[in-house]
């Protein structure tokens, strides 16, 4: 799992860059997407030099940055998604609804990769 978190942040990333205010600029959350994609390679960096202890540190403060930007673009009223919360629930809620679904069924295909894996190393041990 841990790797296709990395993987959709390396592609998340980059694309952030395509969203610009409505002056063309960049703002603070660009800042971020510079943040994520130093700690994250930094993380996979130290995961490929087997320190597990740096690799832990920077893959959970990657992971509480993007939810602490999350709950920040989340807070601002002009933003896209209040904005569907007071003009376009219906849509705002599908929206939600095929996150949780996507994220159930990451989840869910992660635990059988995970049991297959354990499955196979105790059928190997057996023999």
């Amino acid at each position: 799992m841990g790797r296709i978190w990395a993987a959709a942040m390396y592609v998340v990333v980059p694309t952030s860059f395509g969203i610009r205010t409505i002056d063309g600029g960049f703002n603070w959350l660009h800042g971020l997407s510079v943040l994520t994609f130093c700690a994250l390679t930094a993380g996979l960096w130290a995961a490929h030099k087997r320190n597990i202890r740096a690799h832990r540190s920077f893959m959970t403060g990657s992971y509480f940055g993007l939810i602490g930007s999350f709950v920040g673009v989340l807070a601002v009223p002009t933003r896209r998604i209040p904005q569907l919360a007071i003009n376009d629930f219906p849509l705002l809620a599908l929206l939600i609804l095929v996150l949780l679904v996507t994220a159930a069924l990451t989840v869910t295909g992660g635990v059988q990769i995970s049991k297959s894996r354990t499955g196979n190393k105790t059928r190997a041990s057996t023999r």
